[in-house]
């Protein structure tokens, strides 16, 4: 006499095929978390990589107020950064060298052109939506250093210099290491929630080398 399965051990076996197979599909969607910090990872090194092979300098002035006469007297020179932002509750980056030329007609300082390649997560005509976080990865908040720039010997510094002397950024070279973290969630008072489901950050050392890390 030929054995069969009864209803129930057919609805038992489907059962657990189905969880399995949810299973494996949740481990399997890609953790937009994680999807955000590579791409920012890899857009650092892009940055890095055009200060490395760009040597552009300002030697005259492009007009005659006093930062254009330091620009000009220091031989101001153009490096390469990138720039995070957090407005009306969108974040996104932007990539460009330093110098960037604005329209002043633009409204909230649309980039029209620049010295070099240029990037933008921006939410206008120029932007490439991938560097627009919030857009593409559902991020609701950045903590960082707002700007990282790079010269053209491999040191990163976290700010344009002064008026006085454009090229004195010693006093905002980056010394430790410090961290990019990226949430997607926010706590009552609109702060990131630091766990691992919920925040990643990214550590940029003085020698410019990246790795992902706890947000903690």
């Amino acid at each position: 006499m030929t054995r069969s399965f009864t209803l129930i051990e057919l609805l038992v076996v489907i059962i657990i095929i189905g969880i399995i197979v949810s299973t494996l599909s949740f481990n399997f969607s890609p953790n937009q978390l994680d999807l955000a910090a590579d791409q920012i990872i890899k857009d650092i090194r892009l940055t890095q990589s055009l200060a490395l092979k760009d040597d552009k300098y300002q030697p005259f002035p492009e007009n005659n107020t006093s930062i254009e006469e330091n620009r000009s007297k220091y031989w101001f020179k153009q490096w390469w950064q990138i720039k995070f932002e957090d407005k009306n509750n969108t974040i996104y980056y932007e990539i460009f060298s330093d110098k960037p030329l604005f329209d002043t007609n633009a409204s909230d300082n649309e980039v029209l052109k620049v010295n070099g390649i240029y990037k933008t997560g921006k939410d206008n005509n120029n932007s490439d939506i991938y560097m627009n976080l919030t857009k593409k990865y559902g991020i609701k908040k950045i903590d960082a250093n707002n700007t990282f720039i790079f010269d053209n010997e491999g040191n990163i510094f976290l700010n344009e210099g002064n008026d006085t002397n454009p090229l004195d950024k010693t006093n905002k070279l980056l010394t430790q290491p410090a961290k990019i973290k990226l949430c997607n969630k926010l706590n009552s008072s609109n702060n990131c929630l630091t766990d691992k489901k919920h925040c990643i950050a990214i550590e940029i050392t003085p020698t410019g080398s990246l790795e992902k890390t706890t947000c903690n």
